[in-house]
């Protein structure tokens, strides 16, 4: 990780902090404001990967997948303004699938990596903490508190493995 990355990285995590407090503070007005800069950020990586798809990706091998996920970004930002009516909704939707797919490939990665001989523990403890996630938000997905509790513990448990990816070392490997 280059440090750049890890400003980066150290930045948004107390970002998500600051957010992750500043929504448990304010709950009233915290699901819409959600809503909208969870509409925003797909909107901004969709467009970011379409120009890169124009850019560049399009004469790559596997380029069109980026296509793909540009245009699948677009559409969850337009959904998500679609829904903007039933703010605990979107939330709920976006905690859901972020939480499944990143928790079914956290494990699939650990898995690999066991196969591979390499540490694989925290890949998968980090899988099973995002489908708590899920099973928590399915569980409560009637309560409007219980959400932001949940959304909140998602901002602060990442803004804690970014944390320590920024402080963890990075392995340099030499090939003679």
């Amino acid at each position: 990780m280059t440090k750049l990355q890890r400003i980066g990285n150290l930045a948004l995590s107390l970002l998500m902090i600051a957010c992750g407090i500043g929504m448990l503070l304010q709950p009233q007005n915290s699901l819409l404001v959600v809503s909208f800069v969870l509409s925003f950020a797909f909107l901004l990586y969709g467009v970011k990967k379409l120009v890169y798809y124009l850019a560049l990706a399009r004469y790559m091998t596997g380029g069109l997948a980026v296509l793909f996920i540009a245009i699948i970004a677009i559409d969850v930002s337009v959904f998500a303004v679609a829904v903007i009516d039933s703010p605990k909704l979107a939330i709920a939707l976006y905690l859901i699938a972020y939480n499944a797919v990143t928790g079914v490939l956290s494990i699939a990665r650990g898995v690999e990596s066991k196969l591979f001989g390499s540490p694989w523990v925290l890949k998968v403890v980090h899988g099973l903490v995002n489908l708590a996630l899920v099973s928590l938000t399915i569980s409560f997905v009637n309560s409007d508190e219980t959400i932001i509790w949940v959304f909140c513990l998602g901002l602060f448990y990442n803004a804690g493995i970014r944390l320590v990816s920024v402080f963890k070392p990075t392995e340099i490997i030499y090939i003679q």
